[in-house]
This record gives C-alpha cells, sequence and structure tokens, in this order.
C-alpha cells in the first residue's frame, strides 16, 4: 500500500521534512516513489510547499494519507479543494470557493493575532497594578516604623 507521509531531514534540532509518497512497509526514511513537497516547521516566511496536482493523483489511485499530512492538507486548504472536487464543482466555483477560503484564514489569523496582542496588554496592566499595590503597601511600615 502506497502512503504520503513526511520523510525527516535536517540536523538535529533543525527539522526539515520531505513529504513523499512512499510503500507503507519502508521506513520512515527510506527509498520513495515520489517527491511531493517539503514542509520547514522552522522557517517563518514560506513553511509549505506541496504539489497539489501529484498529491490528487495519489489519492485517486488510493495512496493514504498519514495523520500529519493530512493536518498540514488542511492548513493550506489542499482537502478542502479535493472535498469540492468529490461533490462535482466546476474549476471556476472550486476557485471561487478557495479564495473565499483563503480570506476567511487570512481573518482568522488576524483575529488570533488580536487576541494575543490584547491578551498581553491585559497581562502588562494586571502586573503594572500588582507592582503598584505592593509599593503603597511597602510603604506603611515605613511610615509605622518613623
Amino acid at each position: 500500500m502506497v502512503k504520503i507521509r513526511l520523510k525527516r531531514l535536517g540536523r538535529r534540532n533543525r527539522p526539515f521534512y520531505r513529504l513523499v509518497a512512499i510503500d507503507s512497509r519502508t521506513r520512515r526514511d527510506g527509498r520513495e516513489i515520489e517527491r511531493l513537497g517539503w514542509y520547514n516547521p522552522i522557517s517563518n516566511d514560506e513553511q509549505i510547499r506541496f504539489k497539489e496536482d501529484r498529491i490528487v493523483h495519489w489519492i485517486k489511485n488510493g495512496a493514504q494519507v498519514s495523520d500529519t499530512v493530512n493536518s498540514l492538507m488542511k492548513k493550506i486548504g489542499l482537502s478542502y479543494r479535493i472535498h469540492l472536487e468529490k461533490n462535482g464543482k466546476t474549476n471556476d466555483e472550486i476557485e471561487k470557493l478557495m479564495k473565499e477560503w483563503n480570506e476567511n484564514q487570512l481573518d482568522k489569523v488576524k483575529r488570533y493575532q488580536e487576541k494575543k496582542i490584547k491578551k498581553k496588554e491585559e497581562k502588562e496592566k494586571l502586573a503594572a497594578a500588582e507592582a503598584a499595590t505592593e509599593e503603597v503597601s511597602s510603604e506603611e511600615p515605613a511610615a509605622e516604623a518613623a
């Protein structure tokens, strides 16, 4: 059986993965049938690049996708594209829906970052208020001693 999974490359503590079509009995870093892309979890700019047409080809021919690869496919929208193709959507409809999906994903990331910044600001305000109360409580015993 053919599986689509990740093959680990890179040095220690700096992983880099290659997406491959490989026989399921082969070891993790064994000989692959075809290279389908790569995934770099360390990089900030471009993290994922897949050959989407080849992945679809292998899936249609019965290849099984590993859980990790499936989550990466969801992250870039490939699972959604395959779902739309299975439902018989035309290429124009698929492109329109994928464009909407990409915009929604960008909005989602933007909301997440705003939420993260807001939480950090609230934490800083709380720490400042706590420091102010400690100053007030430390000044009171000094006044009593005098």
